[in-house]
């Protein structure tokens, strides 16, 4: 009696594995390699087309890539608060403390400011992911989910990504310039931000500005008066 293929249908010929899982087995190598290359091409696309990067990284099947991003962008962050720290520090405390830090009088705790960081960071993006997908999903009844609120954040943070590295190169060139890039890399990271949200949330238009307004307002009264209560 002839056997059938029972994936496909087709008869079996001598015991031998069907082409359709020959062809299965292709399509999973394609797909780990359209995903490897999908993510560069993400990284190029937040420059060249940014809008349209993001309309189409913004989906579920994107969580990986998309937390890979925000893992990166994450370690730069946490990067550039740690060697920004001694300047920062100088900066606020004054002529005293420059005196210290160049006398060596004062020791910074590197390793603890970037994993401090680091870990402030991630708690930060899965905070703002949550929260723009329960006010964008419950709230104003629109279509996304957690997973697409990540890849909104890991596409746009691309542009963070690169704006920090930027002024890591111009953090002990010209204190001014390095200011000018990084204020115009946030206002057009804010700037994706708000158009690829349209796409991941599939909102009205006119609730935007409100999802926002509500979003930053929920987080910083956390920041600003709970948080503070907890740590104290």
């Amino acid at each position: 009696m002839a056997k059938f293929c029972t994936k496909c249908g087709k008869p079996l010929v001598d015991g031998k594995p069907c082409d359709c899982e020959k062809n299965e087995n292709q399509n999973e190598v394609e797909q780990v390699s359209f995903n490897s290359n999908g993510l560069l091409e993400t990284v190029k696309g937040m420059f060249t087309r940014p809008v349209s990067t993001l309309q189409e990284f913004v989906q579920d099947h994107n969580l990986v890539p998309a937390l890979i991003l925000l893992g990166i962008n994450a370690l730069i962050v946490s990067l550039f608060v740690c060697l920004g720290a001694k300047e920062i520090i100088s900066a606020i405390a004054g002529s005293v403390s420059s005196l210290l830090f160049t006398m060596g009088g004062v020791e910074i705790p590197y390793a603890r400011i970037f994993f401090t960081t680091l870990v402030v960071i991630i708690i930060v993006y899965a905070a703002l992911a949550g929260l723009f997908y329960l006010i964008a999903d419950k709230l104003f009844k629109g279509s996304s989910s957690y997973q697409k609120m990540l890849a909104l954040l890991g596409g746009t943070s691309v542009i963070m990504s690169v704006t920090l590295l930027l002024s890591i190169v111009f953090m002990y060139v010209s204190s001014q310039v390095m200011t000018i890039i990084f204020c115009c890399g946030a206002i057009v990271q804010s700037t994706y931000m708000v158009q690829g949200f349209i796409y991941a949330s599939d909102i009205d238009d006119d609730k935007v500005g409100y999802t926002y307004a509500i979003v930053y307002a929920i987080f910083l009264t956390i920041t600003v008066f709970i948080l503070p209560q907890i740590l104290g």
